[in-house]
C-alpha cells in the first residue's frame, strides 16, 4: 500500500462535513516544498500513516509496500529502482573490500552506516516523518544516494506536556514495549525521551545434528532510546538551538534463509553467523530565522559504532568493527515557498573512520587475521535556486560539487598482497525540474538529474597466486530523465501521483561471479558495466471514498538491461537483480464506528532474478502478501489492537544464494523467505 498525503483526523461515520486529505510538504531536498510541486518520485508517510502500521517493527517494514522499493527478507536491504541500496560491494566481500552504499538512510541528520542500515532495525517510535525518495539524490544528498535516500525525521519536545505508550505480544515469542514522555522544562527549554524495544524468536527451524550455536544469537533484539532538549528563548526571538542524543544496539542474524523444501522453513546450515551493533549519535542543531525570509542553521553530527559478527567457530567469518563518523551542515534558506524567488546555499563535510578485523580460514583452511583501516571524507557545496514564472510555472535549478576521498589499507589472510588503497572523486551534479499547473488541481513536469556513486576496491577471491586480487573499480554515474504528475480531482477526495523515469548509467558498479581456481567454489567482485539502463513508472494514488473510509493503491513499474559490460560480456543483455517486472499494492482501512477501525492491505510482487548472471536456480517467483489489523478505542487514554500478518502464510523466497555450509559438504541454495502469517495483539495510548 502505498501511503501518500495523510488523511485529516479520523471524524465518526456519518458526519456531514466533508473529510478531505491533508496537503503534504517535503523537507528531504533542503528546502520545504508541496508535493504538488516536488518533481522527484518521493513518497511521504506521516505519523498518522506509521500509527497505523500496527504490528510492523520497523522502517523496512513499513516501507515494504512503497512502489519500485523491493524487500529483501527480514534482514537485508531494499532494492530502489532494481539498484540495491546496500551497494556493489555486498555479503562477506563488505569485511574485505569496504562498502558504497546506494541509498542514503538520514534519521535526524545522522547518515546510517552501512551496518546499521542492514542490521540496526531502525524504529518508527515517536517518528514525525519519513520520506522516501527514488532515484538519484546526490544534488541533495551527497555520495552514496545514487539510487535513492530514506529521510527520516523523529518527534521534537512540545511545550504542551504529553505521553504516550505501548505493549505488544504475538507469533514467535514477539514482544514490544515503547514509551514516550514530553514536555517543558521552563518557558525557555523543552524536552523529550523516547524509548523503544522490540524482539522475537527467528522462524528459521536450524535442523543440522552439527548444527553450531556458538556465540551466535538467531534471535532479533532491537533496543532504540532518544533524548531531545530544546532551547527557544523567548528573549531572541528567531533562535532555537536542539540537543539529541541517541542509542541503539541491537541484535539479528545474517539471514533467515531456507533450505528446499522452503515452505518448511527449515535450514540445514552448519552455522548462521549473527550481528550485533551498538551505535551512539549526538547531533547539535542551531537555527536562526532572520524574520525577513532568510534562515541560517547548522547540525553538527557525531556517531561512535560497534559491530560485532559472531561466527562459528570464530575463524569461519568473526569480524570486529570500530567506526566513527563526524559531519557538519551548514546552510542559508531564503524565501519562502510561494515567493518568486526561493532556495537553498550550503556546505557539507563528513569524516568517516573505521577499524575492522576479520577471522577467516584462507585457502588451506587455517585461521588467519584480515584487518583493515578504512577513512573516507566528504565536501558538497550545493545550492538550488527556484523561481517562479507567473502563476503557473516554476522552474528549479540545482547544483552540487561533490569531492570524495576513499582510502582503505590493510591485509587478508586470503591473499599475500596487501592493499593500500586511495583515491579521490569528483562530481558536478546538476538537476533541473519545470512544473506546470494545468488547473488549480492539476501539475505536470519534467525532472533531468544527474546522479553519482564514488569508486572503490574490491577483493577478487579467485585471483591466482602472485595476482593482485584488489580489483579497482570506478564511480558511477547517470542520467535521470522524469516525467511527473501531481493530480486532485473529485473535491480533493482523491489525490494521484505519478512518475516515469529513463535512468542511463555509465560505468554503473555491478556484481560478478568467478570461479575459485582448483575447487568448485564461486566468489563475487564488483566490477564496471560500461553502459546499462533502466526505465519505468510510479503511481500512487490516495482515495478517501466516504468520510469513515480511505484507500490506497501503489504501481511500480520497472524494465532493466546491462547494455555493455566488458569483464564479463556473458552478462550483456540480462537484467539487473532484485528488479522485479512490477509491483502492486492496494490498501484499505475503515472506521466502521468512532471507535472501531478496521484495516488490511494487499501487495504483489512480479519475479525477478537474485544476480545479474540471471541464474535460473536462483530466480525468485511472484509472490503475494496480505495483512490485516483491527483497533478499538477503549477510552480517552487507552485503545487495543490486533493484526495478522501475511494472512494466507505466503512463504516466498525474496532472494537465493549457494550455501556450502553443510554436513554433507554439497552445496546447497538458501533462500531468504518472507516472514511466515503472524499475529498479535497489543495496546497503546497517550496522556
Amino acid at each position: 500500500m502505498l501511503t501518500m498525503p495523510a488523511s485529516a483526523q479520523n471524524r465518526p461515520a456519518g458526519n456531514e462535513e466533508p473529510i478531505e486529505l491533508d496537503p503534504v510538504y517535503v523537507t528531504g531536498e533542503k528546502i520545504r516544498r508541496s508535493l504538488d510541486e516536488t518533481a522527484s518520485s518521493v513518497s511521504v508517510l506521516t505519523d498518522k500513516d506509521l500509527a497505523e502500521k500496527t504490528g510492523e517493527n520497523s522502517l523496512s517494514e513499513a516501507l515494504n509496500d512503497v512502489p519500485n522499493l523491493v524487500p529483501i527478507g527480514t534482514t537485508g536491504a531494499p532494492s530502489i529502482r532494481g539498484q540495491d541500496t546496500q551497494g556493489p560491494n555486498a555479503g562477506s566481500i563488505a569485511f574485505l573490500s569496504g562498502t558504497v552504499p546506494r541509498a542514503s538512510i538520514n534519521v535526524d541528520g545522522h547518515y546510517l552506516s552501512f551496518y546499521e542500515y542492514l542490521y540496526g532495525g531502525t524504529s518508527i517510535w515517536d517518528v514525525d516523518s519519513v520520506e522516501v525518495f527514488r532515484g538519484p539524490q546526490t544534488t541533495s544528498q551527497g555520495a552514496n544516494a545514487i539510487a535513492g535516500a530514506i529521510l527520516v525525521k523523529t518527534k521534537d519536545p512540545t511545550f504542551k506536556p504529553e505521553a504516550a505508550y505501548q505493549m505488544e505480544y504475538g507469533s514467535y515469542d514477539t514482544k514490544r514495549g515503547s514509551f514516550m514522555l514530553s514536555g517543558p522544562l521552563s518557558q525557555d527549554f523543552a524536552a523529550r525521551i523516547a524509548v523503544d524495544y522490540w524482539g522475537r524468536n527467528t522462524f528459521i527451524d536450524y535442523i543440522a545434528p552439527t548444527f553450531a550455536k556458538g556465540k551466535t544469537d538467531q534471535s532479533f533484539d532491537e533496543l532504540n532510546l532518544r533524548a531531545k532538549l530544546l532551547w527557544q528563548p523567548q528573549a531572541i526571538p528567531g533562535l532555537k538551538a536542539k540537543l539529541t542524543l541517541a542509542h541503539t544496539d541491537t541484535n539479528r542474524p545474517t539471514l533467515e534463509a531456507a533450505f528446499l523444501p522452503y515452505d518448511d522453513l527449515k535450514s540445514g546450515t552448519l552455522q548462521m553467523p549473527s550481528f550485533r551493533q551498538r551505535t551512539n549519535t549526538v547531533i547539535f542543531d542551531l537555527e536562526y530565522d532572520f524574520q525577513n525570509g532568510m534562515k541560517l542553521s547548522n547540525q553538527t553530527q557525531y556517531s561512535q559504532s560497534r559491530y560485532d559478527r559472531f561466527g562459528v567457530p570464530r575463524s569461519n567469518g568473526s569480524a570486529d568493527i570500530a567506526q566513527k563518523n563526524i559531519s557538519n551542515e551548514l546552510k542559508l534558506n531564503f524565501g519562502e515557498e510561494k515567493d518568486v524567488w526561493h532556495g537553498v546555499v550550503g556546505l557539507y563535510y563528513a569524516h568517516t573512520t573505521s577499524d575492522e578485523s576479520l577471522v577467516l580460514r584462507n585457502r588451506l583452511l587455517q585461521p588467519g587475521l584480515s584487518s583493515f583501516d578504512d577513512t573516507k571524507d566528504s565536501v558538497g557545496v550545493f545550492a538550488e535556486v527556484n523561481r517562479r514564472l507567473g502563476e503557473r510555472w516554476l522552474l528549479t535549478g540545482g547544483l552540487r560539487y561533490e569531492h570524495d576521498s576513499v582510502k582503505r589499507n590493510g591485509f587478508t589472510s586470503l591473499n599475500a598482497i596487501p592493499i593500500d588503497y586511495s583515491k579521490s572523486f569528483d562530481a558536478v551534479l546538476p538537476k533541473l525540474s519545470l512544473a506546470y499547473k494545468l488547473t488549480d488541481k492539476i501539475t505536470v513536469g519534467a525532472l533531468v538529474s544527474r546522479g553519482y556513486n564514488p569508486g572503490g576496491v574490491s577483493f577478487n577471491t579467485a585471483a591466482l597466486a602472485g595476482e593482485d586480487p584488489w580489483k579497482r573499480f570506478k564511480a558511477e554515474k547517470l542520467w535521470n530523465y522524469e516525467l511527473f504528475t501531481r493530480a486532485h480531482f473529485l473535491d480533493d477526495k482523491l489525490f494521484v501521483t505519478g512518475n516515469l523515469f529513463y535512468n542511463d548509467f555509465k560505468d554503473a558498479q555491478r556484481y560478478v561471479s568467478v570461479a575459485v581456481p582448483g575447487t568448485s567454489l564461486t566468489q563475487l567482485y564488483t566490477v564496471n558495466a560500461e553502459k546499462a539502463h533502466a526505465y519505468g513508472a510510479e503511481l500512487g494514488f490516495d482515495y478517501r471514498i466516504l468520510d469513515n473510509v480511505r484507500l490506497k493503491a501503489g504501481f511500480g513499474a520497472l524494465v532493466s538491461n546491462i547494455d555493455k559490460i566488458t569483464s564479463k560480456p556473458e552478462y550483456q543483455g540480462n537484467e539487473f537483480q532484485k528488479a522485479p517486472g512490477y509491483m502492486l499494492s492496494l490498501g484499505v482501512s475503515w472506521d466502521v464506528t468512532p471507535k472501531l477501525n478496521v484495516s488490511a492491505d494487499l501487495r504483489h510482487l512480479d519475479g525477478y532474478y537474485s544476480d545479474d548472471a540471471n541464474s535460473a536456480t536462483l530466480s525468485v517467483k511472484p509472490y503475494t502478501i496480505a495483512d490485516a489489523r483491527v483497533s478499538y478505542q477503549l477510552s480517552e487514554h487507552a485503545q487495543i489492537y490486533g493484526y495478522v500478518k501475511n494472512i494466507f502464510d505466503e512463504r516466498a523466497a525474496t532472494f537465493r544464494q549457494v550455501n556450502r555450509s553443510t554436513s554433507s559438504g554439497a552445496a546447497q541454495i538458501e533462500a531468504a523467505m518472507t516472514a511466515p502469517r503472524m499475529v498479535g495483539i497489543g495496546l497503546r495510548g497517550t496522556f
